[in-house]
């Protein structure tokens, strides 16, 4: 439990101490301690557990996350349209267009970045990630 991995104990709810539960009327102080011990010799494989669930975690999230992420993928010469949002120009708001362009695909830079240029030739400054773009 997240309580015991971070303080090493179990939790006593303030209603046990003042209303007299079977937990806290066979409290025994040697036993206590011999469990803390044993604890705190066994707390490695508690955290080691832990991290094991929270990498299983983390695998399946990736995996359905995955499944429905479509990738781009652009090829030199492909004529596409670029995110105005991005490009950080033009209108604001609800009404003007999503999408500029269109543009030609100069060079490809890494895998999902481009270099762009326009339909006269000009290039586009900086390099474009894939997510900003879309097919024309």
């Amino acid at each position: 439990m997240p309580f015991m991995l971070a303080y090493g104990e179990e939790v006593v709810i303030s209603v046990e101490i003042s209303h007299s539960s079977p937990r806290i009327q066979e409290y025994n102080v040697e036993e206590n301690e011999e469990g803390q011990r044993l604890a705190l010799e066994l707390i490695d494989e508690v955290r080691d557990e832990a991290h094991a669930n929270i990498m299983e975690y983390q695998k399946k999230a990736s995996f359905y996350y995955k499944l429905r992420v479509k990738e781009r993928f652009f090829k030199q010469g492909d004529l596409v349209l670029r995110k105005v949002e991005a490009s950080g120009v033009g209108q604001r708001g609800k009404l003007p267009p999503n999408w500029e362009g269109p543009y030609k695909i100069k060079s490809v830079q890494e895998r999902g970045f481009y270099k762009l240029e326009t339909m006269d030739g000009n290039e586009v400054p900086r390099t474009w990630h894939a997510q900003n773009l879309k097919t024309y």
